[in-house]
């Protein structure tokens, strides 16, 4: 992650925004965090950019893929939709089923679960085969987003809660600029399967570290299906519901066919996308820590701006789709605002969460509308794909993300500094 200090010195505008509701009901070292416990908070953050490659790594490598196990691309993006599906269909059972256990065994076990599915990805031959390794690793990712933040604030005292979580959610923003674009340039030089392997070596030292530095975290979730029901009854909680799932579908479905749409509709060589993924997320990283100073004065104007940017983003995209050079420059302000969201989106996650009584739960429910959000985009744009052709996919992404544009503008939720 690049200059860690500078992120978090920004997020520290955000202390009182994301912990201050639910911080009372959480358990903090009393005293001052050690180098023990920050190097269990790099290693939650390593396991976070473990998990967001393993999950996007196909979309830059569906070319690949697609002809190693002979399927159309649109057909090869259901490793994408199948896998946040299962995220989706799975991440509240599961977090319940495991609720009352120790964080740090369940940590452990997610860990080699990944490891697990992501060297049967790096021997599968066939679609079925891939597909299963890919499930295996949806079974512990849905948990991990539901614990991990909170553990990292359980890790430390309360004035260092944020930069606690900072440094955890920051390993979606270094996935998105090195996990990514790296796979794709370790796919490209040495086959896809090298890549996935690369991805089961680092979820094994992931796992030795939490074995090593992660403290005894007793449970503190209530452990059961009605306080994930209780917490999608909570207004806030739903909207954000609501408001995730259309973004993540719009931006999910332009996303996950991203390589044909540069290569087939703006004619950009194969031999550049990885270098074009790696400036995409550059660019996220830019939009994921420049947002807290606006996120800090007003979270819903912060919102309604980045997803306005969005919307704008992909309606040039199709506008200027034969322009190589221009497209390029659209993938900063794409990046950018994306970025954004999750950073957005689960920190008023993180404040409604203090009203509900369990933080674990309401997680839950951000979990599954984000994965069910890109399951359904990915299963949309690949039909879109295979029917009218890459330059449609942004068009239709578009319209939904000005659809969540839309409701939250119509909503009074997040008027509240």
């Amino acid at each position: 992650m690049p200059n860690n200090a500078s992120p978090a010195a920004r997020k520290h505008e955000l202390a009182p925004a994301i912990v201050s509701q639910h911080l009372d009901k959480i358990e903090t070292s009393p005293a001052g965090a050690s180098l023990k416990t920050w190097i269990a908070i790099l290693a939650l953050a390593i396991g976070c950019f473990t998990f967001v490659s393993s999950e996007m790594l196909p979309i830059g490598l569906l070319g690949p893929i697609a002809a190693g196990i002979h399927l159309s691309l649109g057909m090869t993006g259901l490793l994408v939709t199948g896998f946040a599906l299962f995220v989706a269909i799975a991440a509240g059972p599961l977090t319940v089923l495991t609720a009352r256990f120790d964080r740090k065994w369940i940590m452990v076990g997610l860990m080699v679960v990944c490891l697990v599915g992501n060297a049967l990805a790096a021997v599968a031959t066939t679609f079925t085969l891939l597909l299963l390794a890919r499930i295996i690793v949806a079974m512990a990712i849905g948990v991990f987003w539901s614990i991990a933040t909170a553990m990292a604030i359980r890790l430390v005292p309360q004035h260092q809660a944020v930069r606690a979580t900072s440094l955890v959610l920051g390993g979606l923003a270094v996935a998105a600029v090195l996990g990514v674009p790296l796979g794709t340039l370790i796919g490209q030089y040495f086959g896809w399967h090298a890549a996935f392997g690369a991805l089961s070596l680092l979820s094994l030292v992931v796992c030795v570290a939490a074995l090593i530095v992660l403290p005894p975290l007793p449970s503190q979730s209530a452990g059961n299906l009605r306080a994930i029901i209780d917490a999608f009854y909570h207004g806030q909680i739903r909207f954000i519901f609501f408001t995730t799932a259309l973004v993540m579908t719009g931006n999910f479905l332009a996303y996950t066919y991203i390589t044909p749409y540069l290569q087939d509709v703006s004619g950009i060589p194969a031999s550049w996308i990885s270098s074009l993924l790696l400036l995409y997320g550059a660019a996220g990283v830019l939009g994921n820590f420049s947002i807290g100073s606006l996120m800090a004065r007003s979270l819903r104007g912060a919102l309604i701006l980045t997803l306005t940017v969005l919307t704008l983003s992909m309606i040039m995209l199709w506008g200027v789709a034969q322009y190589k050079f221009a497209v390029i420059a659209l993938l900063v302000p794409w990046g950018m605002s994306y970025a954004a969201l999750p950073v957005l989106l689960q920190t008023w996650v993180f404040r409604a969460a203090g009203e509900t009584g369990d933080v674990e739960a309401a997680l839950s429910l951000f979990v599954v509308a984000f994965n069910g959000a890109i399951a359904i985009g990915a299963l949309a744009g690949g039909v879109a794909l295979d029917i009218f052709g890459a330059h449609v996919v942004v068009l239709l992404a578009a319209v939904i993300i000005a659809l969540s544009l839309l409701l939250v503008l119509r909503s009074s939720h997040g008027r509240h500094r």
